[in-house]
């Protein structure tokens, strides 16, 4: 068995029977995120579908596997069976790997067309996903006498009461 097996990269560390069954497994699963990943009308269907059928090559660019993995006769009969078996799914949640996989290949596509500044902020955001970068935020309340009514008013000014404690007395009274 060569080295250049359809993009696995597995060789000959396992036998030919084991290899063919994981790569009907992971066509399988290219296949139905490929269906699904198309209904939901992402750009990139079919790259995300590699990265989450475990389908790389670190020789070729994640593009490259994925036009070959779909120009795959046995791949493409996958997908028709999936459409036509009702795979299409709406995307009912969101997972935090969602976005990272969407980041990912935003990130990989704006090196390729040389977009350092898209680049740079598709990383901070996966940074941002993982919990690696800290955020602040300031949040600053207003309160004007016309939000008031009369008796916090009246209170306000008999007990010089702060602005801030207004608003949990307003919040208090609206529950």
């Amino acid at each position: 068995m060569d080295w250049d097996d359809d993009g696995f990269g597995l060789g000959s560390l396992i036998s030919e029977d084991a290899e063919v069954a994981m790569r009907e497994d992971r066509d399988l699963v290219f296949a139905r995120e490929y269906v699904r990943l198309r209904a939901l009308k992402s750009k990139n269907a079919a790259e995300l579908a590699c990265v989450r059928a475990g389908i790389t090559n670190p020789e070729y660019h994640i593009k490259v596997v994925a036009e070959r993995q779909l120009a795959r006769v046995e791949v493409q009969r996958l997908i028709a069976e999936a459409e036509t078996s009702g795979m299409a799914i709406e995307r009912t949640e969101y997972t935090r790997d969602l976005f990272l996989d969407e980041l990912q290949a935003v990130h990989e596509r704006a090196l390729d067309a040389k977009n350092f500044t898209s680049a740079i902020s598709a990383v901070k955001t996966q940074a941002q996903l993982l919990g690696f970068m800290d955020q602040t935020l300031n949040i600053n309340h207003t309160v004007t006498a016309k939000d008031l009514d009369l008796a916090t008013l009246r209170a306000m000014v008999a007990d010089r009461a702060k602005p801030v404690n207004v608003i949990d007395a307003i919040a208090m009274d609206a529950e």
